[in-house]
């Protein structure tokens, strides 16, 4: 039969494993939660880098038809 100091003790370890269990479970989650936003900012920044390409060719080429324009009108 154990003593009751043994018992307090059992009791104290077992909180600890269940608040340990807790922690773990909770950076779990985060650790999914964080994966799942790396790939949402990663889609965003891939996307703002091509409408910024098609952008900088529509204006390089609408710069390069009225330098052609103003050429022949003047």
């Amino acid at each position: 039969m154990t003593t009751p100091h043994h018992d307090e003790l059992f009791l104290a370890i077992g909180r600890l494993e269940g608040k340990v269990d807790s922690i773990l479970a909770q950076q779990s989650r985060q650790n999914d939660e964080l994966k799942s936003h790396d790939n949402r900012i990663r889609s965003l920044e891939h996307s703002r880098g091509y409408m910024l390409g098609w952008a900088a060719a529509i204006g390089a080429t609408v710069s390069f038809i009225a330098n052609y324009m103003i050429r022949a009108i003047t």
